[in-house]
């Protein structure tokens, strides 16, 4: 049977403009065909599945590639320190569900505990349970005592020689890629967002296990010093980027590297003061709100591949807003679309297959009413979403405790 998906405007991220009167034939879990104008559905047989968009506007599934599936932030009851492997667990594949609900079709985890995301991985790709596509790190390298040492999920590493076993035994876990933090962050009390930590010889070491392996490497770093360290060091992605400066901008344009901004982190102040964050916390991050804007821009215009992540939980609800951001910042809004879907295929390797709208990828796709082009808002009025092709639900089932509400309650 195949799925014609007809009366729509398609907006593929491929670079193409948007196309109406549009028709997306699915075939198994592939694109079988885009077919441009009216009469796409000439061919239907009674077998096959048609279905009137009614003129709604279809985009690549959405993506967050800056996530932690089980992470509270701020935890100011402590519960991670606290709670079990188990309630964890439940917590981070929840926070995942609800997000393919709202049209994230795929999530990229920097740093679980216990390897709970290699899991959530293999329970959502095997079918086990139904959620969004996973790309995965497993636990989170730092320096002894360095940023975020005191979480769940943190492994302290110290010199080349044990960055390599540590890399090592992430790879034989299953993840797929490495996330080492390279400096310090909003998170940690004692700490500047620009102090490096991790020194040259450890990063080198990382990339180079990674590397052979086929795997690529991700750096939380916020000062400049951090992130060009990184970047000479060969990693593959930048994550924050609080602090950059000209040389830091023009080494990732140089040499390809990505950058996930993480705007969300300095400019959503609604969420700092609901959230509980410390006066510490708040300080760092409205202290670095206007470098960070200054360098997106800058990093912008010299054509850094910039992909979308939050680093903030509900994924659901913080990846929207971080799409939205991406566009206050400067960018179009189909460069913030693009931002969220094609550079984030690109960034986990997998741009051969997800990504953009074109025939023989996959078909992870949304339905929105009205036309994001005019305003990212309209992201938020979800009409369908599929997943490899099957229409995924995008209410959840009654009775369903409010996963927002849930968490902000942890908070108080």
């Amino acid at each position: 049977m195949r799925t014609f998906l007809s009366n729509c405007t398609l907006i593929d991220c491929a670079g193409n403009p948007p196309a109406r009167d549009s028709t997306i034939v699915i075939e198994g879990d592939l694109i079988a065909a885009l077919r441009l104008g009216p009469g796409g559905t000439a061919d239907a047989s009674d077998k096959d599945l048609v279905l009137d968009l009614q003129g709604g506007f279809v985009t690549p599934g959405l993506w967050s590639v800056h996530s932690h599936l089980g992470f509270i932030f701020p935890d100011i009851n402590h519960l991670m320190l606290q709670e079990s492997v188990a309630d964890y667990t439940i917590r981070a594949g929840r926070n995942a569900m609800d997000a393919l609900r709202v049209g994230i079709t795929s999530i990229r985890s920097v740093g679980d505990r216990d390897f709970v995301d290699v899991a959530w991985k293999r329970a959502f790709a095997s079918g086990l349970m139904i959620g969004p596509r996973l790309f995965v790190s497993g636990h989170y390298l730092c320096a002894t005592g360095g940023h975020g040492y005191n979480w769940p999920g943190a492994v302290q590493v110290d010199g080349a020689s044990e960055m390599r076993k540590v890399v090592r035994e992430q790879l034989r876990r299953g993840v797929d890629h490495i996330k080492l933090a390279v400096t310090g962050g909003v998170a940690t009390a004692g700490e500047s967002m620009e102090e490096s930590q991790l020194f040259p010889d450890e990063i080198r070491a990382a990339v180079e296990v990674a590397h052979e392996k086929g795997k690529r490497v991700c750096v939380h770093a916020g000062g400049a010093g951090g992130v060009k360290a990184a970047i000479r060091g060969g990693v593959d992605c930048i994550e924050h980027g609080y602090y950059l400066d000209d040389e830091a901008i023009e080494l990732m344009a140089e040499r390809e590297v990505f950058f996930v901004p993480t705007l969300f982190v300095t400019q959503d102040r609604e969420f700092m003061r609901k959230s509980g964050m410390s006066e510490e916390q708040i300080g760092k991050a409205q202290g670095a709100a206007e470098a960070h804007r200054a360098g997106f821009a800058k990093a912008l215009e010299a054509g850094v591949r910039i992909a979308c992540g939050a680093d903030s939980s509900p994924i659901a609800d913080h990846t929207l807003i971080e799409i939205e951001q991406l566009a206050r910042a400067g960018m179009t809004p189909l460069q913030a679309l693009m931002a969220s879907t094609r550079t984030c295929a690109e960034l986990c390797g997998v741009d051969d297959r997800l990504g953009t709208l074109e025939v023989g990828k996959i078909a992870d796709l949304i339905v929105v009413a009205d036309n994001p082009l005019d305003d990212l808002a309209h992201l938020r009025k979800l009409k369908r979403v599929f997943k490899g092709g099957k229409p995924v639900p995008t209410e959840p089932p009654p009775g369903l405790t409010d996963f927002w509400s849930l968490f902000m309650e942890l908070h108080s």
